[in-house]
């Protein structure tokens, strides 16, 4: 049994894992999670610690680090790392996609030229002319093309002829299948089932013109972000994005029994019990907000109030402990 007049001691530390607001920070390397879980980061032995601030920074290496103990963010492959300066290789064009009309109007024998680029394996382009021949005499409809190239890096074309037939509609009733080898095939497409704007025969303007070709430049990072399911995606100067890593997030069926190591880090314990790791917004783990870090989820006015309150309950205390030592004192001073 406690002993009245020792004073007053500790009970408990308790930790609050409630859910605190959310500040906008516009950090790319700031994330919050929303609703329950833990970031998992190591330190140099790979001891793990959990934690919930979300202020991180990249390190000389690429690194993702806690930005106070500076332990490595953990993600489904280990450290997350996003070299500076990455790099991605070009790609060659396989497919040239063609849009537009040509004027079914114009003399027979007329010409139309449209001059494309492609990419070559290594992302490098080379511009192509393309001409095409009104030829209505040889079946109705009909425009015959040609590819023709004044690039000194290729050295020849293979396959480089064919026509377009159009119905009465001006709708293309047959393509030759074509290719361009250098010594890489690209198939230039008029007007496949997949080209959403096909080349019309209708009498107006010719126009016809490249419309997208699926060969890239090689392309440097130049930024990233965090999504709301951990997945780190790159942004390359070239207009790709990649994914470069995924975020994990641990979850513990009684956070309240994790071991405190202070500056907001904690071990995994038996009453913890082990941790439950995986994806962001899966299973019950919460989701992440980029640009942003959770706040203290303590309640300023509340605790005020609870402080006014305690201190208002220990005034009443020590007025009563003062008028019972009055009232002793006299019961003291009439006996003598």
């Amino acid at each position: 049994a406690r002993q009245v007049g020792l004073g007053v001691q500790l009970g408990a530390i308790r930790g609050d894992f409630h859910q605190g607001a959310v500040e906008v920070t516009n950090n790319p390397t700031d994330v919050a999670i929303q609703g329950e879980g833990f970031f998992i980061i190591k330190d140099t032995n790979g001891t793990p610690f959990y934690t919930r601030a979300g202020a991180f920074t990249v390190d000389a290496t690429g690194k993702l680090l806690d930005s106070v103990s500076g332990f490595k963010l953990q993600g489904v492959n280990g450290d997350i790392v996003i070299p500076r300066g990455l790099t991605i290789a070009g790609t060659g064009s396989t497919t040239a996609i063609f849009g537009g009309n040509l004027d079914a109007s114009v003399a027979d024998a007329s010409t139309y030229v449209s001059t494309f680029s492609i990419r070559d394996s290594l992302g490098s382009p080379h511009t192509l002319t393309l001409t095409f021949t009104k030829n209505f005499a040889a079946a109705p409809g009909r425009w015959d093309w040609a590819v023709t190239e004044s690039d000194a890096n290729i050295t020849g074309l293979g396959g480089a002829t064919g026509n377009i037939v159009f119905n009465t509609s001006g709708a293309i009733t047959y393509a030759a299948a074509a290719g361009v080898a250098t010594p890489q095939a690209v198939t230039l497409d008029f007007g496949s089932a997949t080209n959403t704007a096909p080349v019309t025969g209708y009498a107006g303007t010719s126009t016809v013109a490249l419309t997208s070709q699926n060969g890239n430049a090689a392309g440097k990072l130049q930024s990233f972000s965090i999504g709301a399911n951990g997945v780190i995606t790159g942004f390359f100067d070239n207009g790709l994005n990649q994914s470069l890593a995924t975020l994990q997030l641990a979850q513990f069926n009684n956070p309240a029994g994790l071991i405190r190591e202070g500056a907001s880090l904690f071990r995994e314990s038996g009453n913890s019990g082990v941790p439950n790791i995986g994806v962001a917004g899966a299973n019950g783990r919460g989701s992440l907000i980029a640009g942003g870090l959770e706040q203290s989820n303590v309640d300023l006015a509340q605790e005020f109030t609870n402080l006014i309150t305690a201190q208002r309950g220990f005034e009443a205390s020590a007025r009563l402990i003062r008028a019972g030592d009055e009232a002793l004192q006299t019961v003291v001073n009439i006996k003598q």
